[in-house]
């Protein structure tokens, strides 16, 4: 008889039951070829007194392995291991010893790493800095809360808890619609929209739909990382244009558009990320003239046309589009909360249709629910309420943060006051290096991106994106306080 007590380890103690604890031992054992198929097993009665259990532990733990396959009952003979293992090719028995309640460190097999995007970072929004997004505190979460419990309340809404349309729930693009020909002087139906999982989610099913390997875009020298990664991935080829005070250079668009064949260009014209600045009127019509002549599409990214502090914003591209030539990607996570995974596409109704195909492929439909909630409150005014309260307190806080900025850092910083948005462009001198720095602050305890993910090649920009909206002022000046407190004590 094998010494059973000594292969079979549990805990008595541990918050796994001792049954399963015995059945995985067993299994362990087999697949390392220690015990072998076709060999009897004591039965329930002696295996208990071996191991010190209760018998019915070890009737469930026997139960276990035949339920998966392991061992097999015998009328009249007894219980042996299954003579065909779920594992056919057992592991030989290794001098290296394994701990049996960890899960493996690394895969069994290669897995490709793709070093040209960046692995995931902490957000490290529990730590006080110049985030790029929205403070949560002025987050409508009552209004938000009070609109969801209404849906869940509805037996009639209890049809959205299952499947829905995977273009969004119409009751919801029908109000986005509206809100959207309203505020941007679009015309569009609820068939010119697709809900998805934040902006990113859309240039995602844009790019799948649209593009093949080894056609090119034209995106700005700075653009967003994430859109720039995104369309390599797909094999396209980025041809960079240059960005000034102005916006995106439409006249070097042109000049590419006479060269070679052009697919489409991406843009975010109302205020460029990262550089803030807004695309002019004169280039915005230009743009929409070349892309007609050319057959280039336009990708409109709007991600923050809510947050303007001037007067009133300029219309978007896709306002004046009379072509079909524009895409226009919006969200409501910037609006909101980020956590608010509310994004959205327009675009004619043959391209929602195609973009409907491929979301299947990656996310049957979206959050019908919180859907419904977000219309509940468009129609109940709250949505209009918190944007209106929440671009005062924006501005106060632009304002203060960069006052504040230039009165102790004007030296070392050149910034222009953005139109509008939730950061500034900052650009630092060559004497304080940027990615040191912000590792310094780190560990004081404030948070500043380092700016490398705005760099292009080999070409090192020294300039980062300083959210403003993340913080209230007397947080805002605690921060540039230690901000100028370390750098000064560099220079």
């Amino acid at each position: 008889m094998l010494p059973w007590k000594t292969i079979i380890q549990f805990q008595k103690e541990s918050d796994h039951p001792v049954y399963l604890q015995i059945a995985n031992a067993i299994i362990q054992e087999m697949k390392k070829g220690r015990v072998g198929p076709g060999i009897k097993l004591p039965g329930t009665r002696l295996m208990s007194e071996i191991l010190n259990v209760h018998r019915k532990t070890l009737v469930r733990a026997y139960d276990e392995l035949y339920a998966q396959g392991w061992i097999e009952m015998v009328p009249s003979k007894g219980t042996f291991t299954s003579k065909e293992l779920p594992e056919l090719n057992p592991r030989k028995l290794s001098n290296k010893q394994e701990s049996h309640n960890s899960f493996p460190k690394e895969t069994g097999y290669t897995v490709r790493i793709n070093d040209a995007i960046r692995k995931p970072v902490p957000p490290f929004r529990n730590m006080i800095g110049f985030h790029d997004g929205p403070d949560m505190r002025l987050v409508p979460s009552d209004e938000l809360g009070k609109a969801y419990k209404s849906v869940m309340a509805r037996h009639v809404n209890f049809k959205y808890m299952s499947y829905v349309e995977t273009a969004g729930v119409e009751k919801f693009r029908k109000v986005l619609s509206d809100y959207l020909n309203a505020s941007r002087g679009l015309q569009t139906t609820f068939e010119n929209i697709i809900t998805t999982r934040g902006s990113q989610m859309g240039l995602y099913l844009i790019t799948r739909a649209l593009f093949k390997k080894g056609e090119t875009i034209i995106v700005g020298e700075t653009n967003y990382y994430y859109a720039d990664h995104l369309f390599i991935h797909a094999g396209m080829r980025l041809t960079r244009v240059p960005v000034d005070e102005h916006g995106i250079d439409v006249a070097s668009i042109e000049k590419i558009c006479k060269r070679k064949k052009i697919r489409a260009v991406f843009v975010t014209p109302h205020h460029h990320y990262p550089t803030t600045v807004t695309l002019i009127a004169s280039r915005r019509i230009k743009l929409l003239a070349l892309a007609e002549k050319y057959g280039f599409i336009i990708i409109e990214d709007d991600y923050d046309y809510d947050f303007h502090y001037l007067s009133s914003p300029i219309l978007p591209l896709v306002s004046a589009d009379t072509k079909g030539m524009v895409i226009y990607i919006g969200t409501l996570s910037k609006t909101i909360a980020p956590a608010i995974r509310t994004g959205y596409v327009i675009a004619p109704p043959n391209l929602i249709l195609e973009l409907t195909r491929y979301r299947q492929l990656i996310d049957t439909q979206g959050d019908p629910i919180m859907e419904l909630a977000l219309a509940e409150m468009f129609v109940e005014g709250a949505i209009k309420r918190h944007m209106k309260k929440a671009l005062n307190e924006y501005h106060r806080r632009r304002d203060f943060a960069c006052n504040y900025l230039f009165q102790k850092l004007s030296d070392v910083i050149d910034f222009k006051i953005p139109d509008g948005g939730l950061a500034i462009w900052a650009k630092f001198s060559k004497s304080v290096p940027i990615p040191p720095l912000t590792e310094k602050l780190r560990a004081q305890g404030l948070i500043l991106s380092n700016g490398l993910i705005h760099n292009v090649g080999s070409t090192s920009l020294n300039a980062t994106r300083m959210g403003f909206g993340w913080m209230n002022e007397k947080e805002t000046e605690q921060a540039i306080n230690l901000l100028t407190k370390t750098i000064k004590s560099r220079i």
